[in-house]
């Protein structure tokens, strides 16, 4: 912003594009112009005046994501303060969703600086704050990893406004420690919190294994049972992962069984891990049932890293025949398998003399290519014995 003030006639040359750039008729014409600006001077200068005309345009999050990483992604910081410096002057609600907006937007584009005094803005502007204006200004710290920054701000809040924190706040504040690797404080933290919840437990049990800590893990376990806490998706899939690491993919698969019974619903990746580890050991019949049980189930939609996983296991384990088939499935669902894997398939298949059988399958991925990985794949294709 400050390369801007210093040229005048620059600032001049903004003041005309926004003056002339005729005004666009709809929300929508406003949003495809952002959408597709690829200049951030112009980019920044429709934003500008858009955000001034439509109120649907000023209630649209994802745009403004949208245009705040771009800019920052082009270097251009100053525009980004200029965006949300403007917006504090249009005639928005000043409600507390609104500064909050303003603090991560903040934070997605590293300025980081700029949340805190926004937050000071919002207590002079006297807006009613509630548990939420503590987790967005501790979630800025806490996802650009400046953990002792978190930890003085939230003292320092707590002095300056009249909200309490909750679960919620401290869970973050419990993430802080657990990244630093302080289990130490945080268990001391967890032990002193009013209304610990699964999520409180969880943090530390992703922590424990991450950190390769089997004992500290099955002690979080023992205070979840103690507690008569019941486990979410989030905790069975800690214990589905711990399982998996350890090649005990059976034993995880069971955790199915029991969340099925508890009324707990898997997400994808409670899947993924089973079929992952059953992978791993070359155990592809049990994958596959996995697989078969997550599309029966009905919880999750297919999605390629399932069946991508058992691709490349396949072909790094030399089972080609399988691997044909389930690379054919991928394309079938018009998925692109990784180009390595294919390299390894066609190999494997050149050497078994099923060369027309390698032919057939790489003329249909091709047909899945674009662009880029059009380009991309002929590097690949070259080196291919066929």
């Amino acid at each position: 912003m400050a390369s801007i003030c210093r040229t005048p006639k620059r600032l001049l040359s903004l003041a005309r594009f926004s003056t002339l750039c005729a005004p666009f008729p709809t929300f929508l014409a406003a949003k495809s112009a952002v959408e597709s600006e690829p200049d951030p001077e112009k980019l920044a200068d429709i934003f500008h005046d858009q955000s001034s005309n439509f109120a649907r345009f000023r209630r649209h999050r994802p745009l403004y994501e949208l245009s705040c990483r771009r800019l920052t992604r082009s270097g251009r910081l100053d525009l980004v303060e200029r965006l949300i410096d403007h917006q504090k002057a249009l005639p928005h609600p000043r409600t507390e969703g609104f500064w909050i907006r303003l603090i991560m937007l903040y934070s997605a584009s590293g300025m980081v600086e700029h949340a805190l005094p926004t937050f000071h803005q919002m207590v002079e502007d006297r807006v009613q704050l509630t548990e939420k204006s503590i987790c967005a200004i501790l979630t800025v710290y806490l996802d650009n990893n400046l953990f002792d920054d978190l930890h003085s701000a939230f003292t320092t809040m707590l002095s300056e406004i009249d909200v309490s924190p909750g679960t919620k706040s401290y869970n973050l504040v419990l993430k802080a420690f657990c990244r630093q690797k302080d289990m130490e404080s945080a268990r001391k933290l967890l032990h002193k919190m009013e209304n610990p919840d699964i999520g409180s437990y969880n943090v530390l049990l992703e922590a424990y294994l991450k950190n390769g800590d089997g004992v500290g893990f099955d002690e979080i376990l023992k205070e979840i049972k103690s507690k008569g806490l019941e486990h979410d998706c989030s905790t069975y899939n800690h214990r589905i992962l711990r399982f998996c690491k350890n090649k005990e993919s059976v034993r995880a698969k069971k955790l199915l069984d029991e969340m099925a019974v508890k009324g707990v619903k898997p997400n994808s990746a409670s899947y993924n891990m089973i079929i992952f580890g059953f992978s791993k050991v070359g155990d592809f019949e049990s994958a596959q049932k996995v697989l078969e049980r997550m599309l029966a189930d009905g919880y999750v939609a297919p999605c390629s890293i399932s069946y991508i996983i058992l691709f490349q296991h396949m072909v790094k384990e030399g089972e080609f025949d399988s691997a044909l088939n389930m690379c054919k499935e991928i394309i079938r669902r018009k998925w692109v398998p990784p180009f390595e894997a294919m390299e390894g398939l066609v190999k494997g298949l050149v050497e078994m003399s099923e060369v027309e059988a390698a032919k057939e399958v790489v003329e249909k991925m091709k047909k899945r290519l674009k662009g880029n990985a059009a380009d991309s794949w002929k590097t690949h294709e070259a080196a291919l014995p066929l």
